[in-house]
């Protein structure tokens, strides 16, 4: 049963209404207070309209749903989030959670807050909030609901051991989906003709601590993992693991590539980079990521590995997203980097980049076009550069 993840529409306001109400009522209510839920607790399509809400839906039935917006320069409020007591117990909470941690880091919020559910802390808990403070329940006298927060954490760090082995197993996603799969990347081929489905490499687990990451890969064909990027990757095992290449001039300032119309990410910002593919294989069976990135930078850029001067390693975690990024010093100045990249890109058949940006302090990070990961690793590095000065 494929699980997609969306946009609301205005027109899911009674199906999401339906969700929470039956997701309240699971929690042990009397008759009376369930009463009370019916009568007041609705989904509007003004909220809707007003807020961020995303959709979990399952066979194409709404079956969980999360809403959120700004709560101040710093916090996300977690207004909503409910699931179905028929599919409770299978991580949609959980995963809902992680895509409103997405959406605070993408904002440059670092706080989440909600007010609970008497009933529901001991699950926010487990999902590392905190209880701030209390407020009296409305609908059980006498008790109190807790006000709840969680602090997100840097999400760059300088790597300092990489490892990556390929698993022999398929890929779940896949083989789960295969007809939709197939269904899905035909529409997108006649959006996108140039569109190829290749075979690609997925992060399906890995270890984080110190420094150093150890993960495994497993090998899909590319129109399994662009399905499952677009469907809002809807599956908590998976992550989509590539490699970037920062390139920083000689005044200290980062390039990044605006990519054009013929590509599947049009009009986004980020570094030099792309999926990991089979040929990025050893023979012994690891990952040469950084061999990975240095093909990306030949074939975006033109520049070649006796051009650069390679820099620190850091790892970007953006949700379902996490970036290698090789840091790569070049001893020329920005505007004829760019002039120079753009030339390749304009002679090259692929033509991936429509422009080249030049960041050069915090400030040039604002375009929301710029990815979030990229963002991050910009901001990491000229803080960096800004404590140095």
């Amino acid at each position: 049963m494929p699980l997609k993840l969306r946009r609301a529409l205005r027109s899911d306001a009674e199906a999401l209404t339906d969700i929470m109400q039956r997701s309240k009522a699971s929690w042990g209510y009397t008759p009376e207070q369930a009463a009370l839920i019916k009568q007041h607790d609705h989904v509007t399509r003004d909220q809707i309209a007003g807020q961020h809400v995303i959709v979990a839906e399952r066979d194409g039935q709404p079956v969980a749903y999360l809403a959120v917006e700004p709560m101040d320069a710093e916090t996300l409020l977690i207004d909503h989030i409910f699931v179905c007591p028929d599919h409770q117990g299978n991580g949609l909470g959980k995963l809902l959670l992680l895509r409103a941690e997405d959406h605070a880091r993408q904002h440059r919020l670092s706080r989440l807050y909600l007010i609970s559910d008497v009933h529901a802390g001991s699950f926010y808990e487990k999902h590392g909030f905190e209880t701030v403070g209390t407020i009296p329940s409305k609908l059980v006298p006498g008790h109190f609901a807790p006000e709840m927060e969680k602090r997100l954490k840097p999400n760059v760090h300088e790597l300092q051991d990489l490892s990556l082995t390929v698993s022999e197993d398929g890929w779940a996603f896949e083989t789960q989906n295969k007809a939709e799969i197939d269904t899905y990347f035909k529409a997108a081929q006649q959006r996108i003709p140039l569109l190829w489905n290749g075979r690609t490499l997925k992060l399906t687990g890995y270890a984080f601590a110190d420094g150093r990451f150890h993960g495994t890969c497993t090998e899909c064909s590319y129109a399994a993992f662009l399905t499952w990027r677009d469907w809002g990757a809807p599956d908590l095992t998976t992550h989509n693991l590539f490699g970037s290449a920062i390139l920083r001039s000689k005044e200290g300032h980062l390039l990044f590539g605006v990519m054009s119309e013929r590509t599947a990410t049009a009009g986004q910002i980020y570094p030099p980079g792309g999926n990991l593919d089979p040929d990025d294989v050893t023979a012994g069976g690891s990952v040469d990521v950084r061999g990975a990135i240095y093909r990306e930078l030949q074939e975006e850029t033109g520049l070649q590995r006796n051009d650069v001067v390679p820099g620190s390693l850091l790892v970007a975690f953006d949700g379902p997203r996490i970036s290698i990024a090789q840091v790569f010093d070049i001893h020329r100045p920005a505007d004829e980097l760019r002039t120079s990249i753009l030339t390749h890109s304009e002679a090259s058949e692929e033509q991936e980049l429509s422009d080249v940006r030049i960041i050069r302090s915090p400030a040039d990070l604002n375009d929301p076009a710029i990815v979030p990961y990229a963002r991050y690793c910009a901001l990491h590095l000229l803080e960096k550069a800004s404590a140095k000065a």
